[in-house]
């Protein structure tokens, strides 16, 4: 009966220290901290625009990222 308790407890203390281990590991594996302050950052949204041609008569459009300066999508009709 001792050895059974024995057995339980040390099966649960094992399973606890597992899984309390995994997201500690996580943690350190995620990579460099770049600390900045907050003026340092700053966000621009993507500018983009619509491109339009005519094709036997008929529209078609195409989206131009500006920032990047390549297309963002296929020619499609309108």
């Amino acid at each position: 009966m001792k050895l059974r308790k024995f057995l339980i407890r040390f099966s649960l203390i094992g399973l606890l220290l597992t899984c309390l281990s995994v997201p500690l590991n996580s943690v350190y594996a995620t990579g460099n901290i770049v600390y900045a302050k907050s003026d340092d950052i700053v966000i621009h949204a993507e500018e983009t625009e619509w491109v339009y041609r005519v094709v036997d008569g008929k529209l078609q459009r195409r989206l131009w990222s500006i920032t990047r300066g390549m297309w963002l999508t296929n020619w499609e009709w309108v």
